[in-house]
């Protein structure tokens, strides 16, 4: 087929910011400043410290990149912070990689530290450390609007408020064009009333709501160790995607919020067929007793109300090709600047997905669909 080109560039639906080292450091209330998020240098490797979070090494969050670059990632850790990628948190750098990778533009969510904030347990320190990063990704998109969409982080521990009053101040910042939530909140599930504030100012402020793969509300990093790094990934990337869809649904979200949009970051597409398959046959034999009562089967919620992004999913866009997923509901992301993204090569991992797709279709996922959910012209 060669390698597909969509004139105007791809929009990236999935990309992450690695966090300057002194962001909290400088910023945080004073409250907070001596136990601020920042960058621990040891003699190993530097490492991220949030406080009540169990520590965790920089490294494929951004650093190990250029390993990737120069032929193979040799390990998760042992990086230094200084190491990264300048794109990660420079608009300028950033820029340029973007003309690099033929991308238009590009929602971008927290590096591995910022996603790591829901695990905090203290609910006004996390609060803090989530206006903090906001207001910083709104002085980034800035710098080119049209090209740089910023998620924000809503804080999700202790009064319900201080979750609905961070999303009525961040709806007002520049630049900001989705609120990031986490997968679930493993010991405060979705299907809990005193939510309903949050889905509710949510709904009213009119943009959509990112779920992005990994986040549990427990340290990522302790999963890692209990697990081993292969399946902890496999559970982080994957199955944290799909507890989203099944939490949110069964919740009855999407039914008492209609017009309210969820998106799964980078949780991938291949699964979405054979879970709502299964939601849709429960809810089959069981909706007489079920509570809260669905009025439809799951598959008419996702369907009207969810999208999903991966990066490279081959058999996700082949079910999408053949009808088994709803074409319109998924969307291309680099995941720059991971190791799993497929920056620089964005153009020859598309080839290879969409190997034997229709032009229109293509065009669809890798820029149609995002262009049509965060009104880009």
């Amino acid at each position: 087929m060669g390698n597909i080109d969509i004139t105007d560039g791809y929009i990236s639906a999935d990309g992450h910011f690695v966090e300057p080292a002194d962001l909290w450091v400088t910023r945080m209330d004073k409250r907070f400043r001596d136990r601020a998020p920042r960058i621990e240098t040891r003699e190993d490797a530097d490492w991220y410290i949030i406080d009540g979070v169990t520590p965790f090494p920089v490294g494929l969050e951004g650093a190990a990149m250029e390993d990737k670059l120069a032929g193979g990632v040799k390990m998760m850790g042992g990086h230094r912070h200084a190491d990264t990628r300048p794109g990660a948190w420079d608009p300028h750098a950033r820029l340029a990689d973007l003309a690099l990778d033929h991308i238009r533009a590009e929602v971008m969510y927290p590096g591995g530290f910022g996603l790591q904030f829901w695990a905090a347990p203290d609910a006004e320190y996390q609060a803090e450390c989530c206006r903090v990063y906001n207001d910083w990704v709104s002085e980034f998109c800035a710098t080119d609007p049209s090209r740089f969409l910023g998620a924000a982080l809503v804080p999700m521990r202790g009064p319900i408020e201080l979750a609905v009053r961070e999303v009525q101040r961040a709806a007002k910042l520049p630049g900001i064009k989705t609120f990031s939530l986490p997968t679930t909140m493993v010991d405060r599930p979705y299907s809990r009333p005193d939510y309903e504030p949050l889905w509710a100012v949510l709904q009213e402020v009119g943009l959509p709501v990112s779920i992005h793969i990994g986040t549990t509300g427990e340290p990522l990093y302790d999963r890692f160790l209990k697990l081993g790094i292969g399946p902890g990934v496999v559970e982080a990337k994957i199955l944290t995607g799909q507890r989203a869809v099944a939490e949110l649904i069964w919740a009855g979200v999407p039914q008492r919020y209609p017009t309210l949009h969820f998106i799964v970051a980078e949780g991938g597409i291949g699964w979405i067929p054979s879970l709502l398959t299964f939601m849709d046959h429960w809810w089959t034999d069981h909706r007489r007793w079920m509570e809260p009562r669905l009025d439809e089967k799951p598959s008419f919620y996702f369907d009207r109300q969810f999208w999903a992004t991966f990066e490279e999913d081959r058999a996700g866009v082949v079910l999408a090709r053949e009808g088994l997923i709803n074409p319109e509901r998924i969307m291309w992301g680099s995941d720059y600047p991971h190791t799993e993204g497929t920056f620089p090569h964005s153009r020859e991992a598309i080839a290879r997905d969409f190997a034997g797709v229709p032009e229109a279709l293509v065009y669809k996922i890798v820029a149609g669909n995002a262009a049509a959910l965060y009104g880009l012209s």
